[in-house]
């Protein structure tokens, strides 16, 4: 039987491992991060002005999405090594040098594999909702139509229904999400499988405290990200949305949107070292809580991991 998370003990060991363990973490990550920055610095050319050039010319746009799924599955693998790098390095599993480790190996093509059948679990219990959905609408209408004078009345009723089902809905897909999720990465480096039923069986009685722990993270971190941004483009984020906006507000709003990106490709220098410290700090901080949850939890810590 699982053990309940140390909220407290959890949030200090992410931050203190995503922090007091940066270098050894970097040494994780380096390889696909190196790969995938080096793949946007020969791509930022061709990037921008496709992006710039959209609004004249559709057809480079249609162009660019041939090759986003590609670059998909390519940035995928490569935040997939990073992650579980991470989480061996987080669960102690790491032999030799930080900076020597290969990160394509098994635990890799595993933790991909696990995210897959965790994103088609959600797709189909997506579909699965939005069949209900469609139904329900379907049959509040005739119900409505058919109601002579009452429709109103069952409208408003169904108006009702229709945002409980909704709320539901999505605090539905909260805690499917989270159970489903917050140990899947510890669970394929450490006890190399893919597994989903293991990471929910772990959660169990759990929701609530890891919960609290991923918003232990998410708000500080967005909360600090939000005030860099702002503290460098300012109100320039924000679009015209005054009453009685004008076309050619809303015009110089997109040129300078657009001259902003393509500052930011200018400034690759700044922008990518900014990237990696972001990605380094956020993956961090989750594989850290993972870890030292799953350790907590689990029934016994010491698999060793075949990388």
């Amino acid at each position: 039987m699982a053990h309940k998370v140390p909220v407290g003990g959890t949030i200090a060991n992410a931050y203190g491992f995503a922090f007091g363990n940066i270098l050894n973490n970097l040494g994780a990550i380096w390889i696909p991060a190196a790969i995938l920055y080096a793949i946007a610095f020969v791509l930022r050319g061709s990037y921008t002005n496709t992006i710039l050039s959209m609004s004249s010319n559709p057809q480079a746009a249609i162009a660019m999405l041939q090759y986003g799924f590609l670059a998909m599955i390519v940035f995928g693998i490569l935040i997939a090594a990073q992650i579980a790098g991470l989480t061996k390095e987080a669960l102690g599993l790491r032999t030799g040098n930080a900076w020597l480790q290969f990160p394509f190996g098994v635990a890799t093509w595993r933790l991909i594999g696990a995210y897959l059948l965790y994103f088609i679990v959600l797709f189909v219990l997506y579909i699965a909702v939005f069949v209900v959905s469609l139904l329900f609408i379907g049959i509040t209408a005739g119900v409505a139509g058919a109601g002579g004078s009452g429709g109103k009345g069952l409208l408003a009723g169904a108006g009702i229904a229709g945002v409980v089902f909704a709320l539901f809905v999505f605090c539905a897909f909260v805690y499917i999400a989270v159970r489903l999720s917050f140990f899947l990465a510890p669970v394929v480096v450490a006890e190399h499988k893919v597994s989903l039923i293991r990471p929910w069986e772990l959660g169990k009685g759990n929701f609530w405290r890891m919960f609290a722990v991923i918003l232990s993270i998410l708000i500080p971190f967005m909360v600090v990200e939000g005030a860099v941004f702002w503290t460098v483009y300012g109100s320039s984020l924000i679009p015209p949305i005054h009453p009685g906006v004008t076309q050619e507000e809303l015009n110089a709003f997109s040129v300078h949107q657009r001259q902003m990106l393509a500052n930011s490709q200018q400034w690759w220098f700044i922008t990518y070292p900014l990237g990696l410290l972001i990605g380094l700090i956020f993956y961090g901080l989750f594989s850290g809580a993972s870890a030292f949850a799953y350790r907590a939890v689990a029934a016994s810590d010491s698999s060793a991991e075949v990388f």
